[in-house]
């Protein structure tokens, strides 16, 4: 078969089993986690480890400010979650931090990211 051919197969198969099934889950082979969105949440296959380093908190910036530990946010261009690190914050009144933390689905893991309550 001629190279032309194979490859416009190839494109055709990808394209009509993107929008033929859009709620299948795609297998790539890959050593970084791969996303699948469903609705607002990126998921992956692996939950994404926080990195083993030391984190020294810069001098705090007032009284008031309360520090917040480092989130995941995920990043298009690497395909992946990337770990962003603490930082100082103003409480909002009468309300306490709850933590981001990684949950599992049917899908994969995904990022609750942490808010206020």
């Amino acid at each position: 078969m001629n190279k032309k051919y194979i490859l416009l197969l190839f494109a055709t198969l990808i394209i009509v089993n993107l929008y033929a099934k859009p709620h299948k889950t795609v297998r790539v082979y890959t050593n970084k986690p791969v996303k699948v969105h469903h609705g607002k949440y990126y998921y992956v296959k692996v939950q994404p480890v926080r990195p083993n380093v030391i984190i020294i908190k810069p001098a705090f910036p007032g009284p008031k400010h309360i520090w917040i530990d480092g989130d995941w946010v995920w990043n298009p261009q690497l395909n992946q979650y990337v770990y962003v690190d603490g930082r100082w914050i103003l409480p909002v009144q009468n309300a306490v931090w709850i933590p981001g933390r990684w949950k599992k689905s049917r899908f994969g893991w995904y990022w609750v990211n942490g808010r206020w309550r």
